[in-house]
């Protein structure tokens, strides 16, 4: 009977693991995801913040100026106490 592929494979010696394979693993692993969680900030979390601080800003600007400000009141009242 012919022998199986894992009987065949199990013929030949496996060579040991290189001892530096793990540490240059990690330290593509680790340069990837960084540029991943940089490029993440920059592209996504930066814009965000700065459209609420803007939007923010004008908020308070408009209510300085006007002395209404937003509400979800159901008389719709805006005036300030």
């Amino acid at each position: 009977m012919p022998k199986g592929l894992l009987d065949s494979l199990a013929d030949h010696d496996v060579p040991p693991v290189p001892v530096e394979l793990g540490r240059r693993l990690h330290q593509r692993l680790n340069r990837a995801l960084l540029t991943k969680h940089l490029l993440d900030l920059v592209l996504g979390g930066v814009p965000w913040l700065a459209s609420e601080l803007l939007r923010a800003t004008g908020y308070f600007i408009q209510a300085t100026f006007t002395g209404r400000f937003e509400t979800d009141r159901v008389d719709r009242s805006h005036e300030a106490p």
